[in-house]
């Protein structure tokens, strides 16, 4: 929809100003979208980065992914961050993915219009041009919205993606089976409708940073 280099330059503009944490958070959410576009060929990002539009931080899920094939939304909350204090990687990563799915399932339980609000507006800009899937999403958050202005809404309505994104040495890597330990347990809750989860680990979060400098120069 955008061309990359005002996008790039809008991004990096919007990341200089906001407070570390909040850049940790930026960068991961870059990493989620660019992973998810290259290695999920069945979901469409139904919703934009950030709006050029907008200076402020994009507000509500952090992603929205339309599945082409089962025709339905799963709604993305992503965690970033380095080393926790005094835990390792394993322990860090479980920490990210709990609250994630904590936080998504307070948003998908206490039946807030805003958050659906915010959704259909951020679903209109990024699919406006997909008429093959405009109006399935569109309808889609409708039908959300209506149940939880009616309070009848709930996590079990949903499908979701978890995923931590952790800023630390690669040299100590989060092993395997602490995110399918962690997938495993949420399964056995029977609180969403479908589950997805995975997690980045980089060195630094500087790399991509720079990176983008570059692009912007070019």
């Amino acid at each position: 929809m955008y061309r990359y280099k005002p996008t790039v330059e809008a991004f990096l503009e919007r990341y200089k100003t906001k407070p570390f944490k909040t850049q940790m958070g930026m960068i991961g959410e870059f990493l989620s979208h660019i992973i998810i576009n290259e290695l999920f060929d069945n979901f469409e990002t139904a919703s934009p980065f950030f709006n050029l539009e907008e200076k402020s931080i994009k507000k509500g899920f952090d992603i929205l992914l339309y599945s082409i094939s089962e025709h339905n939304l799963w709604i993305t909350e992503i965690k970033s961050g380095g080393l926790h204090k005094g835990k390792d990687e394993n322990e860090t990563t479980k920490d990210l993915l709990s609250t994630a799915y904590n936080d998504l399932k307070v948003r998908l339980n206490e039946n807030e219009m805003n958050h659906w609000n915010n959704a259909m507006n951020a679903a209109r800009v990024a699919v406006s041009q997909h008429r093959n899937y405009k109006d399935v999403v569109l309808d889609l958050l409708a039908e959300e919205g209506e149940k939880t202005f009616e309070k009848r809404s709930t996590s079990t309505d949903n499908h979701v993606f978890f995923i931590s994104n952790l800023f630390h040495d690669i040299n100590f890597k989060t092993i395997e089976k602490t995110v399918v330990d962690f997938h495993n347990s949420i399964i056995k809750k029977n609180e969403f409708a479908g589950i997805f989860t995975f997690s980045i680990q980089k060195s630094t979060f500087n790399k991509v940073v720079d990176f983008l400098i570059e692009e912007s120069k070019k």
